[in-house]
């Protein structure tokens, strides 16, 4: 408290000096788009752009939380995209699974095919020496003079014409009709094999087809959901990159604001430290202008009076010529005030008298911060009276005059009404000039306005 009273006391002219005189750094900083050096701005202006960059930091910060929400969508739906992505390979790989078991089929009844083309071949050859043995057959049976079954060669164009002919052929034995009929029949079924394998082929390569067909569409729709991943990623890219941008300039305003709170910190502690020289120049100041005072003071002095009239209650006003009562007895600033305080403009050395004959039984005379004060006294022994005087009257009453410029008392004397006991000051814990008076009955302090006025 003592140190905060005297730097509140100093702190006007430290001020002054210290907004003007530039700090010694050599730093630049960045404030928006002007560049503006530490040593140039004041405490306020320092302050001022912190205010500003924070509110920058707020905005940048806002702008960083919707790029966020931005990328989070962007990334959602590029989960998506890679979702499908995924069904679709996994469907163009059964549609390749499935082509190459069509080619397996189609691969497979070719062979078929060529099985049966290289057994019917192999089939047409026994037919056609079947067809030689049935020649050599009807040759002896014409040798034999068989007029009929010559007939039935006469006027044949093939094996077939011939074959039609067969009922005619009466005389031909039961086991060449059955080699015919065994002929016929294998031939047929041979047919029939070879036109169910070509239409199995045909229905497999179809079926290739429709698989080709569809794998195509995939792909193209593969293609097309790849391009919008591409997409995505370059605008999640995009965004990050614009995060990255404003994290960085965020930062800047951050480091900014860093440089700001240490120029002021060094600031107020410069000024701190020159309050504090100043506080120990006045300390050694008052210690010696108390020792010069003390060791030149007076003590055979003459009592000086003043002409004053008693009230009712045999109380005289203890400030004559000051009238102005600044604060009466009451509550005061959340605490309760006992006494009144007169202090008028140019109260300062005036007299303080006593307010009633009576002996001076204490006197405090050694509190030398006789200057305006916001807080406590920095001396911290006078109770915050400051420089006071308590005079005892018939044993009932008593008076007390505090915040004295100094005491012209001491204890033991007895004083008459009216009797300059001290001079006006503003010692202890008091914000300016002024006599502080209370009453006490039988030691209780009560409204001194019930015994005095001015």
């Amino acid at each position: 408290m003592k140190k905060l009273s005297i730097f509140n006391k100093m702190i006007s002219f430290v001020t002054c000096s210290a907004l003007s005189v530039a700090f010694m750094t050599g730093s630049t900083l960045l404030s928006g788009e002007n560049v503006k050096q530490v040593s140039a701005l004041t405490i306020a202006e320092m302050q001022e752009e912190i205010s500003q960059n924070k509110a920058q930091i707020s905005e940048l910060q806002s702008q960083i939380d919707a790029l966020e929400g931005n990328k989070a969508e962007e990334q959602n739906y590029q989960n998506l995209l890679s979702e499908q992505i995924s069904v679709i390979n996994k469907n163009i790989e059964l549609l390749n699974a499935e082509i190459e078991s069509l080619n397996a089929d189609i691969e497979k009844t070719n062979f078929n095919i060529d099985m049966l083309e290289a057994s019917i071949v192999s089939q047409q050859e026994e037919i056609d020496h079947n067809v030689e043995l049935f020649k050599q057959r009807l040759c002896e049976m014409y040798i034999a003079g068989n007029d009929n079954l010559a007939s039935v060669m006469v006027g044949t164009s093939s094996f077939y014409d011939m074959i039609s002919r067969v009922e005619m052929v009466n005389r031909i034995a039961s086991y060449d009709e059955q080699l015919i009929n065994d002929i016929l029949t294998d031939i047929d079924k041979m047919e029939e094999s070879k036109k169910q394998l070509q239409s199995e082929k045909l229905t497999s390569e179809m079926k290739k087809d429709e698989q080709n067909k569809r794998k195509e569409e995939k792909a193209a729709e593969l293609e097309k959901l790849n391009d919008q991943m591409a997409k995505t990623q370059a605008e999640i890219a995009r965004i990050a990159a614009e995060q990255q941008r404003i994290e960085n300039n965020k930062a800047e305003l951050d480091r900014l604001n860093d440089e700001f709170n240490d120029a002021i910190n060094a600031e107020i502690a410069r000024q701190a430290a020159e309050a504090e020289r100043l506080y120990q120049e006045e300390q050694a100041r008052l210690a010696q202008e108390r020792a010069s005072a003390i060791q030149n003071y007076d003590y055979s002095y003459t009592p000086s009076y003043v002409s004053v009239s008693a009230g009712a209650s045999g109380f005289a006003w203890p400030a004559p010529g000051f009238t102005y009562i600044s604060s009466p007895y009451g509550p005061r600033w959340g605490s309760f005030h006992y006494g009144i305080d007169v202090g008028d403009g140019n109260i300062y050395g005036g007299r303080a008298c006593a307010s009633r004959s009576g002996t001076v039984v204490t006197v405090y005379n050694s509190c030398p911060c006789d200057y305006p004060k916001d807080g406590g006294c920095p001396c911290g022994g006078c109770g915050g009276y400051g420089n006071y005087v308590v005079i005892s009257h018939d044993g009932t009453y008593s008076t007390v005059y505090a915040h004295l410029k100094n005491a012209c008392v001491s204890v033991g004397d007895y004083v008459e009404q009216g009797q300059v006991i001290g001079y006006i000051g503003t010692t202890g814990w008091s914000t300016g000039a002024h006599l502080h008076f209370e009453v006490r009955e039988n030691g209780v302090r009560v409204n001194p306005s019930l015994f005095v006025s001015p």
